[in-house]
């Protein structure tokens, strides 16, 4: 077996025992373990010196701790290539700190090869977390439930690919005619932008990304995502001294893509999307209860952007009507339109919505109390605003 492969075994085993004792041991945060493990394992393959190898586990420990304070849950790709970014940074200080423990003859830069895995299981992780959590509603399923599936990956991605990439770093050449990392920056601007189109004039959203009462939004956030991570490649090629030229495309589609984010957001591109989104999602989900609900606030929100009060009204009381939705009973009663409404005077609409909202959600009987009862005394309620956080494509 080839030396880069027995180092990256020695990082990736620890983290696949840990997470082995989890399917048949108790719950708990046991799966903290896999990290300093992951390091100490492979930091003694590596280096052969404790010193490495307990810097390289204190420092995975930590890594390990942050994402273990993870909480709320983001469907906004946008948030997926920022984790990435951090995830890259605290890696490259996990490996410029075990550096600094070799000999002066053996250190090289091994903190590139900790922080590119480490971006890479980063970004699947918040993807996992997020996106793909509302988009295969994993919450729901028994074999992935609240189980720490993000991290075992997360530390399968980092362990592996940073154990074989420090054991080729030494044997990497000098030089090389290919510039990597600016064809990688054409690749994504490519994905953002082809995707982004692809979805955008058929009125949906790649990976149903719905993350807010505007579409647009989320439109808006995929170009941003996919400018951001193309700009932050391009700045890593423009340290390369040739292909100067494929550097530059790169840079200038990550540019077009971060402008275009902006101008997605403007009208009459905003309340025509989010228009034929909501229609199209009432149309194709005719029967579901999540569908009516969720299109019909969108709908509700854009005619208030519009500042055409009796639509807006219409399209509430529509939204209540719906027999049901999983939503609602997992997030509570969306209150971001009612609140407007009530603001411009419009309060037996807004008590009507609450009224029927009892029916919807019963589990939040003292919240609509406490609403009806402010509202009947001339008060302003103190809303506690929850999105449907529906997910449609």
């Amino acid at each position: 077996m080839k030396r880069p492969i027995r180092i990256a075994l020695a990082f990736t085993i620890p983290v696949l025992i840990v997470f082995a004792f989890l399917l048949i041991g108790p719950e708990g945060y046991y799966f903290l373990a896999a990290p300093p493990l992951c390091g100490i394992a492979g930091g003694l393959a590596f280096g052969r010196k404790w010193t490495f190898a307990l810097v390289l586990g204190l420092s995975f420990a930590i890594v390990g701790f942050m994402f273990a304070l993870q909480d709320a849950r983001s469907a906004l790709f946008s948030d997926v290539i920022w984790t990435g970014f951090v995830s890259g940074f605290l890696f490259w200080v996990a490996g410029g700190c075990a550096m600094l423990t070799l000999p002066t003859d053996r250190r090289f830069n091994g903190a590139a090869a900790l922080a590119i895995p480490g971006a890479i299981g980063g970004m699947v992780f918040q993807f996992l977390y997020g996106p793909a959590h509302f988009l295969f509603d994993l919450g729901s399923r028994s074999w992935w439930g609240e189980s720490p599936w993000e991290h075992l990956i997360l530390w399968v991605i980092a362990g592996f690919g940073g154990g074989w990439l420090l054991a080729s770093a030494t044997n990497a050449p000098k030089f090389s005619l290919t510039n990597r990392w600016a064809l990688i920056s054409i690749a994504c601007g490519s994905v953002g932008l082809l995707t982004g189109v692809l979805y955008f004039v058929r009125s949906a959203l790649p990976l149903g990304l719905f993350n807010s009462l505007s579409p647009s939004s989320a439109a808006a956030d995929w170009l941003w995502g996919w400018g951001l991570l193309g700009c932050g490649v391009a700045v890593l090629a423009v340290r390369k001294p040739h292909r100067k030229s494929w550097t530059t495309a790169g840079l200038a589609l990550a540019i077009i893509l971060i402008f275009a984010s902006y101008r997605v957001e403007a009208n009459p591109w905003k309340s025509e999307f989010n228009s034929k989104y909501a229609e199209k999602l009432l149309r194709e989900n005719a029967n579901s209860g999540d569908a009516i609900y969720t299109g019909n606030l969108i709908l509700a929100q854009g005619a208030l952007d519009k500042n055409d009060i009796p639509a807006a009204k219409r399209y509430l009381m529509q939204a209540a009507s719906t027999p049901g939705t999983q939503r609602i009973a997992q997030n509570g009663l969306d209150t971001s339109v009612a609140r407007v409404l009530f603001d411009r005077g419009e309060k037996d609409t807004v008590l009507e919505y609450i009224k029927r909202g009892e029916i919807l959600w019963p589990q939040g009987a003292q919240f609509i109390a406490r609403w009806q009862a402010a509202i009947r005394a001339g008060r302003r309620p103190n809303w506690n605003t929850r999105g449907p956080g529906a997910q449609f494509n």
